[in-house]
């Protein structure tokens, strides 16, 4: 499992907690006595090894920092950077959105397709 998983020359740890081992390609530090500050941020359903016969599993993500502070800053960049994607900002002006079905493609409104065609007759000249 480990072969198939892991790139030639890659390190790889594997962590143990009861009945579980996982592997892990890191990064690690070397005790948890240095996390002073952990937050889950997400979590999801998954089937162990992405099959759909398997054992669902809980994926749980998080971060964790060395003091609070530096958690509260990243978490402070992180709720600016969310405020700052432009696919809210193109919605809330009114000149692009982009439909969950077609998460790659973006609609335009009247003013951004204003925008975009004057983008295009630069470009071709």
């Amino acid at each position: 499992m480990i072969s198939g998983k892991i790139d030639e020359g890659m390190k790889c740890t594997a962590y143990r907690c009861g009945d579980l081992i996982d592997l892990c390609t890191g990064p690690h530090i070397p005790t948890t006595k240095l996390i002073k500050a952990f937050k889950v941020m997400k979590n999801s359903q998954a089937y162990w090894l992405a099959k759909a016969e398997n054992d669902t599993l809980q994926r749980v993500y998080g971060v964790s920092f060395p003091s609070k502070k530096e958690m509260d800053e990243y978490l402070e960049f992180k709720r600016q950077a969310e405020e700052r994607d432009h696919r809210n900002v193109g919605r809330q002006q009114g000149i692009f959105d982009v439909h969950l079905m077609s998460p790659g493609c973006a609609f335009f409104y009247p003013h951004g397709a204003t925008i975009y065609n004057k983008l295009i007759d630069f470009i071709r000249e």
